[in-house]
């Protein structure tokens, strides 16, 4: 493509965009500052389609971008992200980290976005592996019982019922040897731990080290399921830039655990991306566009944000302010 020829799409697609009806060469000649003929600009069109950027639906119809179009229109403005700033999105993530839950920091983040963006917002939770435990509480439930309560470096907590079989009495002593053994342990490291341990001969038996694996067994030996945070699905219903047949993929693909597990994981890198229409590579979401980053704590990845919403839409707006609200989550995180 000539320098021309790059206006016209940029124009085209912008235009498209923000209208969602074809563009026609009148059109673009009265919203650029292109100074050549109708002709020209018809000309050019064509180039363009035969190219692969534009497409006419029908005979006199205007244009309407391609995936590929579209991936050109993003790739020119993606800059002009760096410089965005929202008010509103940050007090909202302010507020929400003064509350140490994980959790409530994470759903505020994906309903701010979700609002802004009119996308399907859905963020990865923190891997409990990856968590540093600060702190093991253990208080008594009943005569048989007693509850567990893991305290992270994040402030996510886990908590567990443990069954004794008989009247325990001894909680402090337990959760100060507790605490010794496992503080300042990521549980990724606790759980290894338990899995390799081997007791290889009587006399390494003691009450008190039986006691300890005995809770330590309870409350992390259970298989951690990858866990997210979604909001925003009434904007996906509500587009006007797909059908049913779009809304129940996109259902299809968000709901099942395993495949959203693989749909995120296909393009959770360390990079942030901006993923097409046909280049997400499923059928059913062809007619998405699916924004890509991450948060962290200082350089350690923590979890992924995806935005998913029809691929028709304000690519510099949702882009900027994915970028913005990734930055400040990992500040938060980064502080804790």
């Amino acid at each position: 493509m000539n320098s021309r020829q790059i206006k016209i799409l940029y124009c085209i697609v912008r235009e498209y965009i923000t209208h969602g009806r074809p563009v026609s060469s009148r059109q673009v000649l009265e919203r650029s500052n292109i100074s050549f003929s109708s002709a020209t600009i018809r000309n050019d069109m064509r180039r363009l389609e035969f190219l692969g950027y534009i497409f006419q639906p029908h005979t006199s119809a205007g244009r309407i971008p391609t995936d590929k179009g579209l991936r050109f229109y993003f790739d020119s403005i993606q800059k002009l992200a760096s410089n965005f700033e929202d008010s509103s999105a940050s007090i909202s993530l302010r507020q929400a980290a003064i509350v140490a839950d994980v959790e409530k920091i994470l759903k505020v983040t994906a309903k701010a976005l979700s609002k802004v963006t009119s996308t399907y917002v859905v963020i990865e939770k923190p891997k409990q592996e990856k968590l540093l435990v600060k702190h093991i509480a253990i208080s008594p439930i009943s005569q048989n019982y007693f509850g567990v309560t893991i305290v992270t470096d994040l402030g996510v907590t886990m908590n567990s019922t443990v069954y004794t079989g008989y009247n325990f009495t001894h909680y402090e002593d337990l959760q100060r040897r507790l605490n010794e053994a496992i503080r300042g342990k990521m549980i990724g490291e606790i759980k290894k731990g338990l899995r390799d341990l081997r007791l290889l001969n009587d006399h390494w038996y003691n009450e008190k080290i039986e006691e300890m694996l005995f809770v330590l067994q309870n409350v992390f030996e259970s298989e951690e399921e990858s866990g997210y945070i979604k909001y925003g699905l009434e904007y996906i219903v509500s587009s006007g830039n797909l059908d049913w047949q779009d809304i129940i993929g996109l259902i299809k693909y968000t709901e099942d655990q395993n495949k959203l597990n693989e749909l995120i994981g296909r393009f959770s890198g360390n990079d942030d991306k901006v993923i097409i229409g046909n280049e997400l590579g499923i059928d059913e979401l062809k007619n998405f566009s699916m924004f890509i980053s991450g948060y962290r704590k200082f350089e350690e990845r923590l979890g992924t944000i995806a935005l998913i919403g029809p691929k028709i839409l304000q690519y510099e707006k949702v882009y900027a302010y994915l970028k913005y609200m990734s930055n400040r989550l990992s500040e938060v995180f980064s502080k804790r």
